[in-house]
């Protein structure tokens, strides 16, 4: 799932870094309730749950909410705080509503993206209520089965014995990647219970 129109040739999983899951991470937060920067620049902190996943400088914070409001996923209004300078204060659309849920339920699909993708959606997932991560987990588990058995059923052509043995090790790494991978959902249902 990718956020926003793409211009040009559609950008792959590899090509898309860490600016494309930290902005369903922005939108998923704004599904509680609308929020200005300052409130969401404290859940990217060192020492905040989602900081220790991604950490998101405030410029780079704001620059993705530019992205995300001219893509209109979300809509920003000036509101008077006070005693203090306005600030601007963000809320989804129904795009963004619509695009943030469709990446919540989707699974990763290669054990790469459990690094930074799933523990963003679960973290999301688990604010929406421990029913939705359950079903999350329960999505990626089933992904990574398949995963791991197309691995094991696939026969690479090699150019020769040495290519055949490199080619089956790392068939192997996949492998290992993916069931240290489900290992680690086993965590992450005790964490919900």
């Amino acid at each position: 799932m990718s956020i926003g129109a793409t211009e040009g040739p559609a950008r792959s999983n590899r090509d898309r870094g860490a600016a494309e899951p930290a902005r369903f991470a922005l939108l998923g937060l704004l599904l509680d309730r609308p929020a200005h920067g300052y409130d969401l620049s404290r859940h990217f902190e060192r020492t905040a749950a989602l900081g220790d996943v991604i950490h998101l400088s405030a410029s780079h914070l704001y620059a993705l909410l530019a992205r995300l409001e001219s893509a209109g996923l979300i809509t920003g209004e000036m509101q008077e705080a006070g005693h203090h300078p306005q600030r601007r204060v963000y809320r989804l659309t129904e795009s963004g509503r619509e695009a943030v849920l469709g990446w919540i339920a989707e699974p990763v699909s290669h054990p790469r993206d459990m690094r930074l993708d799933f523990p963003l959606k679960l973290y999301i997932a688990r604010r929406l209520g421990p029913d939705r991560a359950r079903e999350l987990i329960e999505r990626q588990r089933a992904t990574f089965d398949e995963y791991i058995a197309r691995l094991e059923a696939e026969q690479t052509p090699a150019a020769g014995p040495d290519d055949a043995a490199f080619l089956d090790l790392m068939r192997q790494a996949r492998i290992g990647r993916a069931e240290s991978s489900l290992a680690w959902l086993d965590q992450c249902e005790k964490w919900l219970r």
